[in-house]
This record gives structure tokens, C-alpha cells and sequence, in this order.
């Protein structure tokens, strides 16, 4: 079982206040990696850990992940502080729905600077620096089912940055395979988070979810993604680059 943990490991998971980015920074910390937490918010990742038993292995620093300036900054301190990381975990993202022929423009930009100009960037940086540190590293970043199929209303911006990932992830695998660094995805389906909760409160909504889209019949929680990210970021997934897992409740297979 040593082959699942992470001791010694040093990870980065973006978007870590709240909701998946939280449960993915306890997971990484419970399998024994030292987790820098990153967001736009630093207190409320504070205020998220502050009675967490892993608080120790648990660092807050805010970073926009949209921004040059503090993304060259970050990964200067991870690099002269810390020597380099073990993990990127690019979590952070946005969700912004509307009708397709009435998208506003300003929404895409930002939807589509935070899910997946951010992604790009991060990747190469911490890539880059996986190589120059001699690490062989890992990279998880946080697609969509939405990335594959039409997932609900009003979702194409958020949709084609997601599309957008899971082909990145499969660019970058392929650059990086030969350095030992591996680059995976995780797809969530339908997961109880402050995104997604317009929704899953919404009883005839899910319902129809139910009998026609989501086998099990009930949505995810954080943990079941946190725990997927966990593993591809472990040796337990030595094997496996480019590869984007589901975990959906079995959505796209009907």
C-alpha cells in the first residue's frame, strides 16, 4: 500500500478554500504530502484547515492563477524555498452559465483565463521546473464531464475550457513522458459543492438526472474526486499518463 502514499511529497492544488480544491489539499496531506494551498482567498483556506488534525502539513498562500506576475512569483518561492514540487493539482475553476448565442464575452474571457489559460500556464512552469529539479513529478488537473458531453444549461463556455483541458492533458503527457513527469485528469460528474448546489437542490432537476443520466443515482461528494486525485498523483498510477478518469456516477456511459 505504500505505492498510494505520499510521504515526502511536496504538492500545489489551486482553488483549495473550499469545496473540491479543500478535499483534494486534506487527501493530499492525509496521504502524507506537505500541501501548499493556494488561492484567492489565503484566509479563508486558514479558516478552512484551522481545527483540520493534518493543519501542519498544510501551508495557505494566495495566488491568481490568472496573473503573470503572481504565477512567476509563486513559482519562484517554490523553487528557492522549497527546491521544487512533486505535484500540481490544477483545481481552480469557474463556472459562469448562459445561453450559448447570448454568452457575454467578459464571462468567456474569465471563464476561459481561469479553467484553462491557467491550466497551460501552471503546467508549463511547474513542468519546466519538475525537469529542472530532476523530479518526476505529477500533474492532476480538474476537467469535466462537461468536457465530453453536454452536462446542462447554459454550459458551453465552461464546457469547451474543459474539452480544452482533457486535450491539453494528453499534449502535455506527451511532452513530458520522457522527463518521468506523468499529466492525468480527473472528470467529475454531478458533485455536491456551492457550484453545483443552484442544482442538486433543485428536486425535479435531479430526478430526471436519475432516471435518464446518472446510473447511480445520487450526486458525488469532494472526497470521492479528492481521492482520485490522490491516486494519480501516486505511484499506485506509475503507468498511466494522458488518461483522463471519470468519476461521474457512470454519466457517460448511457
Amino acid at each position: 500500500m505504500s505505492r498510494f502514499g505520499l510521504d515526502g511529497r511536496i504538492a500545489v492544488v489551486t482553488g483549495a478554500a473550499r469545496g473540491l480544491g479543500a478535499a483534494q489539499v486534506h487527501a493530499l496531506a492525509e496521504a502524507g504530502a506537505r500541501v501548499l494551498a493556494v488561492d484567492l482567498d489565503p484566509e479563508a483556506v486558514r479558516a478552512a484547515f484551522a481545527d483540520d488534525p493534518l493543519r501542519d502539513r498544510i501551508t495557505a498562500h494566495r495566488l491568481d492563477v490568472t496573473s503573470e506576475d503572481e504565477v512567476t512569483t509563486f513559482a519562484t518561492l517554490c523553487r528557492e524555498d522549497l527546491g521544487g514540487i512533486d505535484i500540481l493539482v490544477n483545481n481552480a475553476g469557474i463556472s459562469r452559465p448562459a445561453p450559448a448565442l447570448d454568452y457575454p464575452m467578459a464571462d468567456f474571457d474569465i471563464t476561459s483565463a481561469v479553467n484553462f489559460r491557467a491550466v497551460f500556464r501552471l503546467s508549463q512552469i511547474f513542468g519546466r521546473m519538475m525537469i529542472d529539479t530532476g523530479r518526476r513529478g505529477a500533474i492532476v488537473n480538474l476537467a469535466s464531464i462537461g468536457g465530453m458531453v453536454v452536462d446542462g444549461p447554459g454550459a458551453s463556455a465552461y464546457d469547451g475550457t474543459k474539452a480544452a483541458v482533457i486535450q491539453i492533458t494528453k499534449n502535455f503527457a506527451v511532452d513530458l513522458a520522457p522527463h518521468g513527469i506523468r499529466v492525468n485528469a480527473v472528470a467529475p460528474g454531478y458533485i455536491e459543492t456551492e457550484m453545483t448546489r443552484r442544482y442538486v437542490q433543485d428536486a425535479a432537476y435531479m430526478s430526471g438526472l436519475y432516471e435518464y443520466k446518472i446510473p447511480m443515482k445520487r450526486v458525488g461528494q469532494p472526497h470521492e474526486i479528492a481521492s482520485a486525485v490522490v491516486f494519480l498523483a501516486s505511484d499506485a498510477a506509475s503507468y498511466m499518463t494522458g488518461h483522463t478518469m471519470n468519476v461521474d456516477g457512470g454519466w457517460v456511459i448511457v
